[in-house]
């Protein structure tokens, strides 16, 4: 239940206690802290079975900040002979290489885990990632083939594209500005897409779609509900702009959707050079061109693969779900919470769950925690403002 929804751990014992009143059921309801224990647990036993050595490791490589110092180093593996390419990654297709905690994270110090890993895992074939300049560093170091992921190179493209356009500056200046100024009023169901300076060239979809659904809103209503568009007028005179915008976004849907479900390949680069012959506007055709860069880089490192891997969603979900995990204390920083990115891998088979909690202790986990976090910002905190 835990692994699956966004529930709480309050909520679930809660949620167990009502099952076993209404079955009238002889048993215990667990505690919250009970079942925070087994989450840890079946984390735990994750990272820390042993992997295949073979011939064809594919690791993918994150960080995640976290408030505090701490950073989180994640790395998720798969053998090339697993992977389904008819559809995108699952949690339950990767293996939990490492989860590690640092400060800060060199590329010497990754490239020292990385050499761990090889003697464990055998031959890494290459690693996905973004373009961070540890990590790529690391893989120079280690002589690992690096493979960009395709989410982030795309908005590299598009943040090269618009990060000096007065129109794209400006448009996204005034959604910014409507959505502070409308927020508690009647206009409120209209507000745009909250933007975050980190990631608004990823998050092109949700701005494109934003603005041609307003300025579709705007002009079959603007006679009707004269009042609310009157506040919306300044859209008409970005039309020119949205549309192109929108051409862009569904050029890019389209192109994400055929490379991350089928990897990358001969069959699925002529299908991108298909879509991106049928350009119209001088800005997709500069992405056309930036994209093929990237597309022949993926073709000469491919040579010798059928199919390469070229997406890293998978760990940024995790991280996602992670964080959703500790919304409601994230002044807690980075805690041993942190072993439910490795649970979210397991197959939640009865003969794996039962292996996981028979065979671990907690007091693995508190080594692993003492060994890997240390103390938690919260651990900190209620020390410092414990006077007693």
């Amino acid at each position: 239940m835990k692994l699956k929804t966004s529930t709480s751990f309050r909520a679930l014992s809660l949620n167990i206690l009502i099952q076993i009143n209404i079955m009238k059921l002889e048993i215990n309801a667990p505690t919250h802290t009970t079942i925070l224990n087994w989450l840890h647990k079946v984390g735990y036993h994750q990272l820390m079975k042993p992997k295949e050595k073979a011939d064809d490791w594919i690791i993918i490589i994150d960080e995640s900040i976290q408030i505090g110092q701490d950073k989180i180093l994640m790395m998720f593996g798969i053998r090339e002979k697993n992977i389904d390419f008819s559809r995108s990654l699952r949690f339950q297709d990767m293996v939990p290489i490492r989860e590690l905690v640092n400060t800060s994270w060199s590329g010497e110090e990754i490239q020292s885990v990385l050499s761990y890993i090889k003697k464990e895992l055998g031959v890494i074939k290459y690693v996905v990632s973004d373009g961070g300049g540890n990590i790529l560093k690391s893989l120079r170091l280690s002589k690992i083939p690096h493979v960009y992921d395709l989410t982030h190179k795309i908005a590299c493209i598009i943040r090269k594209l618009y990060k000096k356009n007065e129109l794209y500056i400006s448009l996204t200046k005034k959604m910014a500005d409507i959505r502070l100024k409308y927020l508690q009023t009647e206009l409120a169901f209209l507000l745009p897409p909250k933007q975050r300076s980190k990631s608004k060239y990823l998050n092109i979809n949700d701005i494109s779609k934003w603005c041609l659904n307003t300025l579709h809103y705007y002009e079959k209503n603007k006679d009707i509900e004269v009042e609310a568009c009157r506040k919306l007028s300044w859209i008409i005179e970005y039309k020119d702009f949205i549309l192109e915008l929108s051409e862009l976004n569904e050029l890019v849907c389209n192109i994400e959707k055929i490379l991350k479900n089928n990897g990358f390949s001969n069959e699925s680069w002529k299908k991108c050079n298909l879509l991106l012959q049928n350009i119209k506007s001088k800005v997709v055709e500069r992405f056309k061109e930036e994209l093929n860069i990237y597309l022949d880089e993926l073709k000469e490192k491919s040579a010798n693969i059928d199919k390469l891997l070229i997406t890293s969603d998978i760990i940024e979900s995790s991280f996602g779900k992670y964080k959703n995990y500790v919304s409601q204390n994230p002044m807690a920083g980075i805690t041993n919470l942190i072993l439910s990115i490795a649970a979210f891998t397991c197959s939640l088979d009865e003969e794996e769950i039962k292996s996981a909690l028979e065979k671990t202790v907690i007091n693995d986990v508190k080594e692993w925690t003492k060994k890997n976090i240390g103390k938690s910002l919260f651990q900190k905190r209620r020390e410092a403002y414990c006077f007693n």
